[in-house]
């Protein structure tokens, strides 16, 4: 069902207004809890996502559908942290009020944000590269591993419909749209994973060729690393990572 009322549609940009000065971050840039992001974005996002055409399901979020989201954040959402208004965006995406195919991770933002930072010295720089790729590894098992139980439940839930007695058109569209919301997720944290690599891949390129230094050989391992890690990313069905309005399908 599509939302034309104007009122509504107000109300859903003024509240996205609001959330200009109310990014949230805690522990290991996870979100904190606030009924703001957690109750009221997602009512503003939904009236959004609808708006675009994309796929909105009503249905509760099962407890591993509500994990996937909280892991997914710190994955989806810019290393540079000091950044607030990158966060901001970060919730209006996950909350789907801002689509989220814009922007990409900025891989000349980052490398600047650890070579023009004032360090006291260049060992310190390829650190603070090591960490932010030690941390994205560590990152991706408990993603996925999350991933791999929603996809499974998602794909005992396709198959229950076929069987389901009187079940209506809107309880179909509800249930497909679930699927549909969980695979959009995968998809856009697989992407924004390699997207991240690439990220760190150039930040390590320039940080050498403006201070090189053996803490280099450090960083290159920890890439080497991360990189196995995704490669090892197992394939969670042909249509888990699918993007709406990308034209492609990203396998995970």
């Amino acid at each position: 069902m599509r939302i034309a009322s104007p009122i509504k549609i107000l109300s859903a940009l003024l509240l996205s207004a609001l959330a200009a000065g109310c990014a949230r971050v805690g522990d290991f840039e996870r979100p904190v809890p606030s009924y703001f992001h957690d109750e009221m974005l997602p009512v503003v996002g939904a009236y959004a996502a609808q708006r675009r055409g994309e796929p909105v399901s009503s249905a509760q979020l099962t407890d591993d559908e509500r994990t996937l989201r909280h892991l997914a954040y710190a994955i989806i959402a810019p290393p540079v942290t000091k950044q607030k208004w990158l966060l901001t965006i970060t919730d209006l995406q996950q909350s789907r009020v801002l689509p989220n195919n814009e922007p990409s991770f900025d891989v000349e933002k980052y490398a600047n944000s650890i070579i023009d930072t004032p360090y006291r010295s260049a060992t310190a720089r390829y650190s603070r590269l090591v960490d932010d790729i030690r941390t994205d590894s560590l990152r991706v098992t408990p993603f996925f591993t999350v991933a791999r139980r929603v996809v499974d439940m998602d794909t005992a839930r396709e198959r229950s419909l076929a069987g389901a007695s009187r079940l209506t058109p809107a309880e179909h569209q509800i249930a497909m749209a679930r699927v549909a919301e969980n695979r959009m997720l995968i998809g856009w944290v697989y992407r924004r994973l390699g997207e991240r690599s690439r990220g760190y891949k150039f930040a390590l390129e320039r940080l050498f060729l403006k201070t090189p230094a053996p803490a280099a050989a450090d960083a290159e391992r920890a890439l080497r690393f991360f990189d196995e890690r995704l490669a090892k990313i197992p394939v969670l069905s042909a249509q888990t990572a699918y993007f709406p309005g990308s034209g492609d399908v990203y396998k995970d």
